[in-house]
């Protein structure tokens, strides 16, 4: 990459799912020191809803390579350099 490379769409997305989890599990920290999750099931529903962002940045990155993959993008077993551009 060099200094004229445009940001990648799905690495941002990526990014943004995996920053929201980590604010969420700083949340989480929060509101258990204060008493908040101290009970089992709100604090498994704080867990999972924690790493939800996660499983969304995953199905992103899955979605966007099989519609590549469906509109002819990208083929299976081509090296990146026979790979066509975006349209």
């Amino acid at each position: 990459m060099g200094t004229n490379a445009t940001i990648n769409p799905i690495l941002l997305t990526t990014g943004l799912c995996i920053l929201a989890s980590i604010l969420l599990a700083i949340i989480g920290f929060v509101l258990r020191s204060r008493g908040k999750l101290r009970a089992q099931g709100p604090a498994l529903a704080w867990a999972i809803l924690t790493i939800l962002p996660l499983f969304g940045a995953g199905a992103a990155m899955f979605t966007k390579h099989e519609v590549e993959h469906a509109v002819g993008v990208t083929n299976s077993g081509d090296n990146a350099e026979n790979v066509k551009s975006a349209p």
